[in-house]
């Protein structure tokens, strides 16, 4: 048995562990593939209204050379555009754990996304609909650069105190000159 199968089947069985029901092994013999349900909220299934399928399919020599290809499959609340996004974002969190497993990193970026977008009425596409949505979105930005815009302006702040804190511990190390020069 090879040193990656071994690998393979150890994040198989954290994954059964942390997933439970939600997880399901398409093929339990290399090369594995994996399905795992994703939802918002895990534990209120009344609260979610958006839902994926995550389908991992494990090359033989992942972890360390290549990484898993994936597919999604809507359960609820999506449409394809949703999918190709997702599809996208799980492809760039694979890539940033490039050498380790990334099946549970993926699904909990995954489902970070769908928390945030746990929202009815995803999948109506009506001009309307996308309309309000692309506005939803664009006020969401705006919170977030106002955010960061607050958090530099309160770091250069503090930047100024602690040059005029150095400039001070500077005049004391010095001294005050007694003899002109």
């Amino acid at each position: 048995m090879s040193d990656h199968c071994e690998e393979q089947e150890m994040e198989q069985e954290a994954l059964e562990a942390i997933f439970d029901d939600a997880l399901e092994v398409v093929s339990g013999e290399q090369p594995f593939k994996w399905a795992v349900s994703i939802w918002p909220e895990q534990h209120s299934p009344d609260e979610n209204h958006v839902g994926i399928k995550l389908i991992s399919s494990i090359p033989l020599d992942y972890p360390e050379v290549s990484l898993p290809e994936f597919e999604i499959e809507l359960l609820k609340g999506l449409t394809e555009e949703h999918m190709g996004e997702l599809v996208q974002m799980a492809k760039e969190e694979a890539e940033a754990n490039m050498g380790m497993p990334v099946v549970f990193a993926v699904c909990e970026k995954l489902r970070e996304w769908l928390l945030e977008n746990n929202v009815k009425g995803m999948d109506d596409v009506s001009m309307y609909a996308q309309m309000m949505r692309r506005e939803k979105e664009a006020e969401k930005q705006a919170q977030k650069v106002k955010l960061e815009y607050e958090s530099q302006k309160h770091v250069e702040e503090m930047t100024e105190a602690e040059a005029e804190q150095l400039a001070v511990q500077k005049r004391r190390a010095e001294g005050t000159p007694c003899n002109k020069e």
